[in-house]
């Protein structure tokens, strides 16, 4: 099951694993940097059941880490590198749902991936994003972004 729990995540990010369009868009306080793919953000055809009159957008994100402190091996090849991870935008009101992710370490080997098993999504899925975070940070990028390619 874990296998396929893998390959299906994989699936949902091949996109990110081909990207060649990583744009730099913030960088936190411990310096992780995020980065949108601008050739994954586009209109998604997932219905949300109770707001049918909303168009979503679907894009990869990525977190990559700062490196490790100690130099272990042990510490560099379980610890991770970056995040890869396909988010289901609402413009609207600034909200996304995580639908896979995929964690890699410096080897660029998964360690970890996950992809959301919900058939049906409603409103109450959705995380807001709070002003001045980088959360809405990615969230309006990704919108303005898509605005400027329709």
């Amino acid at each position: 099951m874990k296998r396929l729990s893998v390959l299906l995540a994989g699936g949902a990010l091949a996109i990110s694993a081909h990207a060649v369009n990583w744009s730099k868009v913030s960088e936190s306080p411990t310096g992780s940097i995020f980065s949108l793919d601008l050739d994954s953000i586009e209109s998604s055809d997932i219905n949300i059941i109770d707001d049918k009159n909303v168009k979503n957008i679907t894009v990869s994100i990525r977190k990559t880490y700062p490196t490790p402190k100690n130099d272990l091996k042990e510490a560099k090849e379980n610890s991770i590198h970056h995040s890869d991870q396909q988010l289901l935008i609402s413009c609207k009101d600034a909200s996304y749902y995580k639908r896979a992710y995929v964690n890699y370490n410096a080897d660029d080997k998964v360690t970890k991936s996950w992809h959301s098993e919900k058939p049906i999504l409603t409103t109450k899925d959705f995380t807001l994003t709070n002003p001045k975070t980088i959360g809405r940070t990615l969230v309006d990028e990704a919108c303005k972004r898509y605005e400027q390619m329709t």
